[in-house]
């Protein structure tokens, strides 16, 4: 449950107050049990095809196994699309975090502390530094912990006139943005981690996908409730008016840390990619991973919800996709026997595919 709630948690459930608060909350509501349900489905269907295959693998390895050369293509290019998505979505947020943090001694724009973040950050990545397994734990639960203290500490703060359920003209807007949010690469690891205990893997996905749709709604509403239209894209700066500097400034660096380290392991991770996968010569790896999510940045990519809300909508949606059809190759042609099954009619299948495909399509039509 650690594992899977560990690498669920983002940057991208920063953006669920904004989105619920542009779209109108029934239709927050609607998009977020109904992408909650998808997702856990997704979850369960992943770790069984980890239990009916011998050899372990990340998604691009069991789409390749099952579905063949073509399909790991795709996966290849929505990796891509995903990964320099995440790290523009980081280099954004950090900058403001940092713009609340330092701008009582510096006067930066957001734009010049996304700069300096960027700095610092390809020094520490091209030093190959990268945050342990412990350390991302420790993380995660401050972050709970911190999401858990502002709904406490708002709480007399919320105005149920902020809660507005009529729907609007971005009524779409969460379906990316949740999606982003609640996507995990954990669940390879967790079947690991389970090794010799694999009959517990089902409700350690499970409890882990729940737990972390929870503490996403909680912080969301909260936040919503508290500062309304004020809703600020990374959910923290819009509460300076309301709840007082200090949870402001306490948020922000929680959040700054957090936006660091998966900065730092996203990173490295495609340096490292890059390297072993793509053969690519090591100098060029730092300069492939670092240079182009920045030079978007720089050519005015600074949107951070139309961002995660895009690579959400688009390219997580398309990887669902592969996901349930390598699902159902892995069914038909798996290795082993799995621990759980998860019995879903075909049709329904077709139905979650169905979903996928229509919003991804439907997101390249809105944006």
């Amino acid at each position: 449950m650690a594992v899977l709630v560990g690498s669920t948690i983002g940057v991208g459930f920063y953006g669920i107050a904004f989105s619920f608060e542009k779209a109108g909350l029934a239709a927050g509501l609607l998009f977020f049990f109904g992408v909650a349900g998808l997702t856990l489905i997704i979850n369960l269907l992943m770790g069984e095809i980890t239990l009916r295959t011998h050899q372990r693998h990340q998604l691009v390895g069991y789409v390749d196994k099952y579905l063949g050369v073509w399909a790991k293509h795709v996966n290849i290019f929505i990796f891509w699309v995903s990964i320099y998505g995440a790290l523009i979505g980081v280099i954004i947020v950090s900058g403001d975090f940092l713009s609340n943090i330092l701008s009582p001694y510096l006067n930066f724009s957001p734009a010049m502390f996304s700069t300096l973040f960027m700095v610092v950050a390809s020094i520490l990545v091209l030093a190959g530094l990268r945050t342990i397994s412990k350390f991302d734990f420790a993380v995660m639960l401050v972050v709970i912990a911190i999401i858990l203290g502002v709904g406490i500490a708002g709480f007399s703060h919320i105005d149920l006139k902020n809660y507005s359920f009529a729907f609007t003209d971005f009524w779409f807007l969460p379906f990316g943005v949740i999606l982003f949010s609640l996507n995990t690469t954990g669940i390879p690891l967790m079947r690991e981690v389970l090794t010799g205990s694999e009959r517990q893997l089902k409700k350690a996905i499970a409890w882990g996908t729940l737990i972390s749709a929870g503490v996403f709604l909680f912080f969301a509403l909260v936040v919503l409730g508290i500062s309304g239209d004020a809703t600020s894209p990374e959910a923290i700066s819009g509460l300076f008016g309301f709840i007082g500097p200090r949870v402001v400034l306490i948020g922000s660096i929680v959040g700054f840390i957090t936006s660091s380290t998966i900065f730092l392991n996203i990173a490295t991770s495609l340096k490292e990619s890059l390297q072993e996968d793509f053969k690519i010569r090591r100098r060029w790896t730092w300069i492939l991973a670092m240079l182009p999510p920045y030079l978007l940045f720089l050519l005015g990519v600074r949107n951070f919800i139309d961002i995660i809300g895009l690579v959400g909508g688009v390219a997580i949606s398309i990887h669902m996709i592969l996901l349930v059809l390598t699902y159902v190759k892995a069914k038909r042609n798996g290795e082993r026997i799995p621990e759980y099954s998860i019995r879903l009619p075909n049709w329904s299948l077709y139905l979650i595919m169905l979903i996928f495909a229509s919003a991804a399509v439907y997101t390249i039509i809105v944006k």
